[in-house]
């Protein structure tokens, strides 16, 4: 129930910034409503810096046809940055993301299978056949 209002509540709150962003970042980041290991992964995350707010705001807005597939997005921008904080090395990594890899085309998750091989190629990760 205390989880049912909370993400109601939040709701509304979010829906109040409706095309104001700053002003949401902004007021969430004054009133401590990131953790500090949420705030260094969002610093860190490559993907996040590459992006231009141009890139984004030309893009389409997103679809997801299931809650499975909107956490797989958004887990995404994060995933890199929880690699390396469990401290594996470049080989435990890329055994690590050549499982996943694997997985994903096990389970047919084409599009999730897509964006870990595109980080791979980016992070010239060898693909272990």
């Amino acid at each position: 129930m205390e989880n049912e209002d909370l993400y109601r509540n939040l709701v509304i709150l979010l829906k109040m910034f409706k095309n104001r962003p700053y002003h949401l970042a902004k007021y969430l980041i004054e009133n401590s409503a990131f953790s500090n290991d949420f705030i260094k992964t969002v610093v860190e995350n490559a993907k996040l810096n590459n992006l231009s707010e141009e890139d984004n705001q030309t893009k389409q807005s997103l679809y997801f046809l299931d809650i499975g597939k909107m956490n797989d997005h958004y887990s995404s921008f994060t995933d890199e940055i929880k690699l390396l904080e469990r401290g594996k090395n470049a080989m435990e990594i890329e055994i690590e993301l050549n499982e996943k890899l694997d997985k994903l085309l096990l389970d047919e998750k084409y599009e999730s299978a897509a964006k870990v091989r595109d980080y791979m190629v980016k992070n010239k990760i060898k693909r272990i056949k």
